[in-house]
């Protein structure tokens, strides 16, 4: 795995990885063009979203 890789997106997601080590980090998600992965992502985001009270809910 590349220095610049510290973890797959199921490792951050299940919690075995921090992923950021500090606010100055950035975490990224590259899909490889699969929608589930899509999908599963944007679910647990907004999830995490409603949980702690953060972003906003915009009507499509």
């Amino acid at each position: 795995k590349p220095d610049h890789i510290r973890a797959e997106l199921g490792q951050v997601i299940i919690g075995e990885d921090p992923g950021r080590r500090s606010a100055g980090e950035l975490t990224l998600f590259k899909s490889l063009g699969l929608a589930v992965e899509d999908v599963a992502a944007a679910a647990f985001v907004a999830q995490r979203a409603r949980e702690t009270g953060v972003g906003q809910t915009v009507t499509l």
